[in-house]
């Protein structure tokens, strides 16, 4: 008998299973030639686009990964294009003078296979107008959902501009409330110490009646504040995820925060009246 294919008795049970290791081995070997091929073509590809840091200075491709499911499907909440059928969507590494940054790029599929039709994707800062890779935006979840995250087309130095001057738009809002109805809930709320901005982090549809009140006078409808539970940004040197402090400057500490909130309470009530803070606490 053969010494691969070799067999015992006349069944011939031997030989088939035999036979079929070889086309095991003949399958495995012709895609693993068809994935090197892939590979090198979509290597060509990726290194042949233009990928710029901050300063729009031109870095060089390093290497490239497959999108996996679960970033792909957080950065599709911002970047539609990304989750669009045909396309095979890429993370690829790029550097400068030591500082890496990373990019996402989606490649077209012809049959499956991967084209020379490719594209960097980029959006724009809401607050700063700059172009933005989309790992270099902030993402965020909210106390409901405190392991669904959402991208927002915000850098970090966008979001730091903001964490000294939120906590005083919350308060003002307190101390010269546009409608009782948003007086009423944002009491209710209690004090929010951590990020909120209804067009950077906007509330998902079905949380949005929670934080939406009406106005009574011009029947417009108000964003009431709702903080995050977490933001974080993808760091690029480490392939990892960096938890960004959610805390705005001039709030309270959690240890603090009880006894803060009282003594502002108090002090609406002395502007507002005593029996209408309570009612409006209550509900009425």
């Amino acid at each position: 008998s053969h010494p691969l294919l070799g067999t015992t008795g006349s069944c011939g049970s031997c030989f088939d299973k035999g036979l079929g290791s070889v086309s095991a081995i003949a399958a495995a070997t012709e895609t693993r030639v068809a994935d090197i091929m892939e590979d090198e073509s979509v290597s060509k590809v990726l290194a042949g686009l233009a990928y710029k840091n901050a300063d729009d200075g031109e870095m060089s491709f390093a290497s490239y990964r497959p999108l996996d499911e679960a970033r792909k499907q957080v950065i599709a909440s911002a970047f539609a294009e990304v989750g669009e059928a045909g396309y095979k969507v890429y993370a690829v590494s790029a550097d400068k003078d030591g500082d890496t940054k990373d990019f996402i790029v989606r490649v077209k599929l012809v049959e499956g296979q991967p084209t020379a039709d490719a594209k960097v994707i980029m959006g724009s800062c809401q607050i700063m107008f700059e172009d933005l890779s989309p790992c270099d935006c902030i993402e965020y979840a909210f106390p409901e959902a405190p392991d669904e995250f959402r991208i927002a087309q915000l850098s970090q130095d966008a979001l730091e501009t903001y964490r000294g001057m939120k906590f005083e738009n919350w308060k003002s809002m307190l101390m010269t409330p546009t409608c009782e109805a948003q007086f009423r809930r944002m009491l209710q709320i209690g004090m929010i110490s951590r990020f909120y901005d209804p067009q950077l982090f906007p509330t998902p549809e079905s949380l949005r009646s929670k934080y939406q009140v009406q106005d009574e006078k011009t029947g417009k409808t108000i964003e009431l504040p709702h903080p995050v539970a977490a933001l974080r940004i993808w760091d690029a040197s480490k392939q990892s995820y960096r938890p960004i402090d959610t805390q705005l400057t001039g709030a309270p500490s959690a240890a603090e925060a009880d006894t803060w909130w009282g003594d502002f309470v108090k002090e609406l009530a002395a502007k507002h009246g005593a029996e209408y803070i309570q009612g409006l606490l209550g509900g009425k």
